[in-house]
């Protein structure tokens, strides 16, 4: 499987044509999703995502020959791919700052923030609301609009008759 990064001149929609830079452009019809749920010990004193435990094979046979625990950062995270910056942290202005940049280089003028709403969390992270308005800022720095969508757990109970 190979991946590459697209660019401007791969030309996308005439829908959303995006604004003029010198040299560059933002399409607003290229969106990207952006978690800001990771934390690492020199802002957070502790991993935060990085290191949840280790996901069982959904085979019960096949699941007892494997590893079990959780991930151990900064070298065994829980990523497929493991980030250029290394285990960051979500709070950190220069990662953010750094992302925004990479984000604005890869021409997408939408970042689709994924967030819990307020003090709610998953069962391996700790509440953001807080970072929302930083995430924000730097992607208004960069000419990136903002969508959001919010993760909440819900259970649905259904009455068949």
């Amino acid at each position: 499987m190979g991946l590459r990064t697209l660019k401007p001149s791969d030309g996308f929609s005439d829908l959303a044509p995006g604004m003029d830079f010198p040299g560059e452009s933002i399409f607003y019809d290229v969106h990207i999703f952006y978690y800001l749920w990771y934390g690492s010990p020199a802002m957070d004193n502790k991993y935060i995502h990085w290191d949840h435990v280790l996901v069982p094979h959904w085979d019960p046979k096949i699941a007892a020959s494997h590893p079990q625990g959780r991930h151990a950062p900064p070298e065994d995270i829980a990523s497929s791919f493991y980030p250029e910056l290394g285990p960051y942290s979500s709070r950190d202005p220069a990662v953010l700052g750094s992302h925004m940049a990479q984000i604005e280089a890869a021409a997408a003028g939408v970042l689709v923030l994924s967030w819990y709403p307020p003090g709610v969390t998953d069962d391996h992270g700790e509440p953001t609301e807080d970072l929302v308005p930083a995430v924000m800022d730097a992607a208004h720095r960069h000419s990136i609009k903002v969508t959001g969508e919010t993760t909440v757990k819900m259970i649905i109970t259904l009455n068949i008759k």
